[in-house]
């Protein structure tokens, strides 16, 4: 009788164990387990890897005359440097721009973005009501070598 109890035990031991085991590989199969994981999952990138966010913002109503501005995160996947070239944007009235130390972007790292949107900068009625602005980023990111994001807005006179 002792002996079954014994036998009976040590194989519910043995399932514990190969359970906990089990799991634990899932998990760290999955990239789960750690911080470090997911950073060296960032890091297989081969080259530099641009992601920026927000991809697109909406500024809302913007008062023809006010300069709204917004930063956008530009981060670095890859394992290698991403080189920011060239920052420009569809129309004059918007803007975009970064510190000259912050267009060498380190893998794993994020640097900011400036936008500012100056409706008024025409002198004319040409920027009111919905408008879609593009801002173009020109980088060292063999598969995505020019990026777009956007703001929109609608502008309204003051009254």
């Amino acid at each position: 009788m002792v002996k079954k109890i014994v036998i009976i035990l040590g194989g519910v031991i043995i399932f514990a164990g190969w359970l906990f085991y089990s799991n634990s590989t899932k998990s760290e199969i999955s990239g789960q387990s750690t911080v470090d994981n997911v950073n060296e999952i960032v890091h297989t990138i081969e080259g530099p890897d641009i992601k920026v966010e927000p991809d697109t913002y909406d500024l809302g109503i913007v008062v023809y005359g006010d300069v709204p501005e917004r930063i956008f995160k530009i981060s670095n996947l890859g394992n290698k440097p991403l080189e920011i070239l060239k920052l420009s944007t569809s129309c004059g009235c918007t803007k975009a721009s970064m510190a000259e130390e912050d267009k060498i972007i380190s893998p794993g790292e994020t640097a900011d973005m400036l936008v500012t949107f100056d409706p008024a900068v025409h002198g004319d009625d040409s920027d009111l009501g919905d408008l879609v602005r593009v801002i173009y980023i020109k980088t060292n990111d063999l598969d995505n070598s020019e990026v777009e994001v956007e703001i929109t807005a609608n502008v309204v006179k003051r009254e």
